[in-house]
């Protein structure tokens, strides 16, 4: 998604995308909390409860209007879903939770 040419795409439809760019990075976090949670590691819960909402409000200081900020963004929160799903596939089975 980071290499689309986003400039003749509507604004609202971007925008659209650019939410939903949010809500999936929102859902590895959530994943990663319940994996920390099931380990019993309460320290690695409230940093993956915490980085959930952080995102929340970088989402929500994004102006609808801002084309570049939002292109920006999504593909900052595609890298970072790209590197966490990377990590969890490298690690031993035996440390997956």
């Amino acid at each position: 998604m980071s290499g689309k040419d986003w400039s003749t795409t509507e604004l609202s439809v971007l925008y659209d995308v650019f939410y939903e760019c949010g809500t999936r990075l929102g859902g590895e976090y959530v994943s990663l909390a319940y994996a920390a949670e099931d380990a019993g590691d309460a320290e690695a819960v409230e940093f993956w409860d915490e980085q959930g909402r952080l995102l929340q409000n970088e989402r929500q200081a994004v102006d609808p209007n801002d084309r570049a900020m939002i292109v920006a963004t999504m593909k900052q929160w595609d890298r970072t879903l790209q590197l966490l799903r990377y990590a969890r596939a490298a690690r031993p089975a035996s440390a997956a939770a």
